[in-house]
């Protein structure tokens, strides 16, 4: 559906390393292959609960329960992505307080159990993305983050990804540091420098159990700590859109 390309010094494909387009390309016919398969199978048994999820949204005042977004897939290309909205916004109806509570425990829910992203198996099936893979970024977070990170771009080797090896290891949310964004970036390239099969079953498994973890072992304490030694500039607070991942 009229996916761009971004173009720019920041943004050619061209960088990508050759290790990184190597082994993107090693597993592709089967990793697509195995999205495909998934996906149906979980758009089929997951139907109910989708369906369930957007009346209750719209019941609580998301006159539009999907949320679209441009972000940045493999090799910069531009495409949009689904998820159900957890945010109020202006097109949401006026409701009361008792409402708007209620609202915010149940997209809160949605957030931490990792269900707002199973629209997300619409754009597998398209081709836009993979069920493992580097998460998308928005267009401006993707524009910030190749500026302030080198190699940065090497991510868009392969398909964005429902979930990733950087989610399953703690580092899920928006990228609110330089920190965050090194971490996030050696995760995804460490997960392309070695894709397969098997390490795909493993990264799904593991997000599958990531909502049956005590709060206690999230890395926002962690990051937090690690800012302390940093020299300056390291720490440095990105603004950006908070819609994000």
């Amino acid at each position: 559906m009229g996916a761009s390309r971004l173009t720019g010094e920041n943004h050619k494909p061209e960088i990508l390393s050759d290790f990184s387009r190597v082994n993107a390309d090693r597993h592709y016919g089967l990793k697509r292959l195995c999205d495909l398969l998934i996906s149906l199978l979980a758009i089929i048994a997951l139907a109910p609960v989708m369906i369930a999820i957007s009346i209750v949204l719209i019941g609580l005042g998301f006159h539009h329960p999907i949320f679209r977004q441009k972000r940045v897939g493999r090799h910069a290309t531009v495409f949009t992505i689904f998820k159900f909205r957890t945010l109020r916004d202006r097109t949401c109806r006026r409701s009361s307080a008792p409402i708007i509570r209620l609202s915010d425990q149940f997209t809160g829910w949605l957030r931490i159990s990792g269900l707002d992203e199973l629209p997300q198996l619409i754009n597998v099936i398209r081709g836009e993305m993979s069920l493992v893979g580097p998460r998308p970024h928005s267009v401006p977070d993707h524009t910030l983050f190749a500026t302030s990170l080198p190699g940065y771009d090497a991510r868009l080797a392969m398909r964005p990804g429902i979930t990733g090896l950087a989610q399953i290891r703690g580092w899920r949310g928006p990228v609110d540091c330089h920190h965050h964004l090194r971490a996030r970036t050696g995760c995804d390239l460490d997960y392309i420098a070695d894709q397969n099969p098997l390490r795909d079953g493993i990264i799904l498994f593991a997000t599958v159990l990531l909502p049956l973890r005590r709060s206690s072992t999230s890395r926002l304490p962690a990051r937090q700590a690690d800012h302390k030694g940093q020299r300056p500039g390291q720490g440095h607070v990105f603004r950006h859109d908070q819609r994000l991942v």
